[in-house]
């Protein structure tokens, strides 16, 4: 390969890089949106679930970028190690992508981390409510039960029922 090809490669492994930093950013920005979400007393489980989506379609473009960016990376290593100094600036802009993204993943981690913890609570909320709910709707059920075998119509249950 000669040296302006492989400039061009490496061009647009910086390109790709870049891309992934606004998938990147995306993803974050879905996540934060989701934390508000957590947040909220109730929540709105319809909205959680299309950032769920969003994020999905994120990580699919994001694994693909990442695919396409190994795979040229494999055409160009070779020269990159026995030629570092003519594509020095290059080089650079591409650590510098790298570190920005791999600050970018471990904030990220971070997040989602805070948003697990968060949807576990709701979730221990969701049961406890079923709980209550069963023990209410089982006292009610009692209560019908035990009172429909002792009240007779046309007595009041004021009145004592010796005579």
């Amino acid at each position: 390969m000669n040296n302006p090809e492989n400039k061009t490669f490496i061009n647009i492994l910086n390109d790709t890089l870049k891309k992934k930093e606004e998938v990147l950013h995306s993803l974050a920005e879905a996540t934060d949106k989701q934390s508000v979400l957590l947040d909220a007393a109730e929540l709105d489980i319809d909205e959680f679930n299309k950032l769920v989506d969003e994020k999905e379609q994120l990580l699919t473009r994001l694994e693909s970028l990442d695919d396409g960016f190994m795979s040229l990376y494999e055409k160009v290593r070779g020269e990159l190690a026995e030629n570092a100094g003519a594509y020095e600036e290059q080089v650079k802009e591409t650590q510098r992508l790298i570190r920005a993204q791999t600050e970018l993943s471990a904030a990220l981690q971070a997040a989602e981390e805070r948003n697990k913890a968060k949807m576990a609570i709701h979730l221990a909320r969701g049961h406890q409510k079923m709980r209550e709910f069963r023990v209410g709707s089982q006292t009610a059920a009692a209560y019908y039960r035990n009172m429909s075998g002792k009240h007779q119509d046309g007595e009041s249950y004021f009145f004592n029922r010796k005579k």
